[in-house]
């Protein structure tokens, strides 16, 4: 998905007035959060919430264009931007740790058997946000920039990451998306017991008893309540992610 920055860029670069207000728009709440200009996620969790709100009413819709694709993956690149920049505020005591967008994790080293031999594969796949060590050739790349740094969202050859976070957003989850996070989370964290993955929804479309059935209630979290328009927060249970993120790295670390 494309981060939230490129599409104010893009909004720019086209040169038409409602999409340069749009992208003005965007770039004035993002301040708020963008730890590298002095913001704060935490106390910005309402901006994001309104945002939200105000990128769903049909007016704005109407006004800037916002349909289709760009309707789901907008406000998508929204969300993923602010938990960027929330991960990136709570890793300030951990300066080597990078946090990386959109690249493939691996989900640990299994024997597998392929024509009745033995073959030591590495499944992975692309994930919304990571933090850990990036390794290449069997060494940690230590990064040499200071805190806090740019998010990664590529990975150059010979490259992988091994993670102790990993995070899954969506600005809606279902019941189906839940389970297909919950299968994920059980293979990535054999593989890498030292990981923690969480699941982190802004609304629900689903049945959310669910999530206590499967004993899953550690690792996802539902930041608000209500529909495209009128989304509430829930700064207690932001409050509940960040301190489960930092005390996580605070046991690993």
């Amino acid at each position: 998905m494309q981060q939230l920055e490129a599409y104010i860029n893009s909004f720019i670069a086209q040169g038409d007035r409602r999409f340069a207000l749009l992208a003005k728009n965007l770039a004035k709440v993002r301040a708020h959060w963008d730890t590298h200009t002095g913001g704060n996620a935490q106390s910005a969790f309402g901006r994001f919430v309104a945002t939200y709100n105000w990128l769903g009413d049909p007016k704005n819709k109407a006004k800037f264009d916002i349909t289709g694709n760009l309707s789901r993956n907008l406000t998508g690149a929204l969300m993923q931007d602010y938990l960027i920049h929330l991960v990136i505020q709570l890793l300030q005591p951990y300066p080597a740790l990078e946090v990386l967008t959109e690249v493939p994790v691996p989900f640990g080293t299994y024997p597998l058997w392929e024509g009745g031999s033995i073959v030591h594969s590495v499944p992975s796949q692309r994930v919304d946000l990571a933090v850990g060590y990036i390794f290449q050739g069997g060494e940690q790349l230590v990064p040499i920039d200071p805190w806090p740094r740019l998010v990664l969202s590529r990975l150059e050859s010979g490259q992988f990451v091994l993670p102790v976070l990993v995070i899954n957003s969506k600005i809606r989850v279902s019941q189906s998306e839940f389970f297909d996070w919950l299968g994920r989370e059980e293979l990535l964290t054999k593989g890498n017991p030292h990981c923690l993955s969480l699941q982190v929804a802004l609304r629900s479309e689903m049945d959310l008893r669910i999530v206590q059935a499967a004993q899953a209630s550690g690792g996802f979290f539902l930041l608000g309540r209500g529909r495209e328009t009128n989304v509430v927060g829930d700064p207690g249970e932001l409050a509940k992610l960040a301190a489960t993120i930092s005390e996580h790295l605070a046991e690993r670390m």
